[in-house]
């Protein structure tokens, strides 16, 4: 089975919806995407010749890789209650 990634925006502070569609606060609604997909969309979101901010405006994130870190968060932190979720 290929891995899963989430697409980070760094340039909205949010992650990508699912179908390429808008971006979500939230992990939970974060759409998922093949690596092959979110490697294009963000090779395609770089700058190039543009004047965008960020050198790297969005970027791919394993979904395996969130999973453990939100799994290591509730072991430190269960206890509060965070927007990102």
């Amino acid at each position: 089975m290929n891995d899963m990634y989430l697409i980070y925006s760094v340039e909205h502070s949010a992650w990508w919806g699912p179908l390429q569609n808008g971006y979500v606060r939230s992990i939970a609604f974060a759409g998922h995407y093949t690596r092959e997909e979110a490697l294009f969309i963000c090779i395609r979101a770089m700058p190039g010749d543009s004047t965008r901010l960020a050198a790297l405006p969005e970027l791919p994130v394993r979904l395996a890789d969130v999973n453990a870190m939100v799994a290591a968060y509730d072991e430190k932190f269960g206890d509060r209650p965070e927007a990102w979720r």
